[in-house]
């Protein structure tokens, strides 16, 4: 198939089409999927080198996503100046084997989209065959097909369809950026395509071993880094999935060691935003991850003010700008100099204790409630058997 048809089935694939009445209608979850290969031709010995999911509602809203580099087995990444992944990138990645269980776990009980989704079905059939899996058929729908029927552009690329749309594709050629503006383009297809889509039949369950779920941590990327209006740590969080699981002891020690010494100067810039990429990306983290040890690193500089017992006009100021830096610039607005500092002529503020509603208590930077980080917050634990 030149691209997926309409009733097409294909190694993995069976594709929806245009509403009869007599088919199955999904309304959601959706799994939007993109991989990044060594080249065309798994059938040659192709590889995927990353891969993408998102998790979305019918509205396009992001349920859950996951991404990660995917070491190739001694095949070579390719075309770097395509996808920017070089082999060095992916020699510690984990294989597509390792981390089949996360990819299945997101498949589950969803319809599968892509951009055109017949260069997806293939690398994924491959990979799936090459570590013993079989699968039972799982209903797809083609982004490009159906870009074809709604949208009247020169031609149906994802970034000509996401140009014409006004969304931001902020990172081509990079597996989660493309996920993202498909996902975001899906309801308005929807709302274009007046037939309505159905599908041969439901979506497969009971795809993965839950056991295995989240055993080998992903190896995330953040690409295409730009300081921009916001800031070089807006970028990097920007660039990666919304979280992953928790992040290992030693890659958390890695990430804030650079962290620190990347802050000495009171600021981040682009080389020391990519080393820092890097080592999220090694560690495996997602945006609230890297998020968590960011405020991690704040409330230590918050300790450390409040050691003495005083906080000068001078310590409030580089905390602050640290917070700006860290893309959380009212972080630190519960401060203000302590008593000690107003006999100087500053600012006046209530005493230092290790009462929770001190100063110098430890905050979950989302919720701001004392006792908890925010990798622990309650407010945004999503567990995985509830995405569906």
């Amino acid at each position: 198939m030149r691209f997926a048809e309409p009733g097409g089935v294909g190694e993995l694939f069976s594709y929806g089409g245009p509403g009869s009445g007599r088919g199955y209608v999904h309304d959601g979850p959706f799994a939007v999927i993109d991989v990044e290969t060594t080249g065309f031709s798994p059938g040659k010995g192709d590889r995927v080198i990353e891969l993408a999911i998102a998790r979305v509602d019918r509205n396009g809203r992001i349920e859950d996503e996951y991404a990660t580099l995917l070491n190739p087995e001694g095949r070579d990444t390719g075309a770097v100046f395509v996808h920017g992944i070089s082999n060095d990138a992916v020699r510690n990645a984990p294989l597509f084997g390792d981390v089949a269980a996360d990819i299945l776990a997101r498949l589950d009980g969803a319809v599968i989209v892509a951009h055109n989704a017949v260069f997806e079905e293939r690398f994924l059939a491959a990979e799936l065959a090459h570590i013993g899996l079989k699968t039972p058929p799982l209903p797809a729908l083609c982004s490009l097909w159906l870009g074809q029927q709604t949208f009247d552009t020169p031609n149906h690329k994802l970034g000509t369809l996401a140009e014409h749309a006004g969304i931001p594709l902020v990172d081509a050629h990079a597996a989660l950026g493309d996920v993202r503006a498909t996902a975001a383009l899906l309801p308005r297809m929807f709302e274009r395509y007046r037939p309505g889509i159905e599908f041969g039949h439901d979506p497969a369950r009971g795809l993965f071993d839950p056991f295995r779920v989240g055993a080998v941590p992903p190896m995330t990327r953040a690409s295409s880094l730009r300081k921009g209006a916001d800031g070089w740590m807006s970028s990097l969080l920007s660039r990666l999935p919304i979280s992953t699981s928790d992040v290992a002891d030693a890659a958390a020690t890695e990430y804030l060691d650079v962290l620190a010494l990347a802050l000495a100067d009171g600021k981040i810039v682009g080389d020391e935003a990519k080393a820092l990429s890097k080592a999220a990306g090694r560690g495996g983290m997602g945006a609230e991850q890297v998020r968590g040890l960011n405020e991690r690193f704040l409330e230590m500089m918050r300790e450390a003010a409040f050691s003495d017992q005083i906080l000068t006009v001078e310590e409030l100021t580089v905390l602050k700008r640290t917070a700006a830096v860290l893309a959380v610039p009212g972080y630190f607005d519960d401060l203000v100099p302590t008593a000690a500092s107003a006999a100087h002529g500053e600012a006046p503020s209530v005493s230092s204790s290790s009462s929770s509603n001190s100063p110098n208590a430890r905050k979950c930077g989302h919720c701001r409630t004392p006792g908890h980080y925010r990798s622990k917050c309650p407010d945004l634990i999503r567990p995985l058997n509830e995405m569906a």
